[in-house]
């Protein structure tokens, strides 16, 4: 199986209703949560905060640049009141990337990217996670 790569970025901390966020930048999320809900159906574990999210919406194989702009594009429409949102909540850009076999996916980031995250006044979390070879 190949190695699967997405990347989003989220909103947290408002103590508003992340429908507000979607409101102010008029960019439909692709999730909300709200303090207190699950964080999986099943589990027992709540969310300490609200959050609003935008995934990358292309191929899993894509690379991870990509991945980020694919993000920042949907993120562009709203950019200015998202800017101001930025400014008092948690932005962050979160990268994953499962590898299972083939070439190690190249980790890099643009200056283009690093001054739009800037901008956001976001973080970059990159999660790498090594899956074992299958016999």
């Amino acid at each position: 199986m190949e190695s699967e790569i997405y990347a989003y970025f989220r909103l947290t901390g408002m103590e508003f209703d992340p429908d507000e966020v979607t409101a102010k930048v008029s960019i439909n999320p692709t999730k909300t949560w709200r303090k207190g809900d699950l964080i999986i159906a099943r589990g027992a574990r709540r969310h300490k905060e609200n959050g609003w999210t935008v995934y990358s919406q292309i191929e899993k194989s894509a690379d991870l640049e990509e991945h980020i702009n694919s993000v920042l594009e949907q993120l562009q429409p709203g950019w200015i009141p998202l800017l101001e949102l930025c400014k008092s909540y948690a932005a962050e850009i979160a990268c994953v990337i499962y590898y299972r076999s083939g070439s190690v996916p190249a980790i890099n980031f643009d200056k283009s990217i690093v001054a739009k995250v800037h901008q956001l006044n976001a973080a970059i979390d990159v999660d790498f996670y090594v899956s074992p070879e299958e016999s």
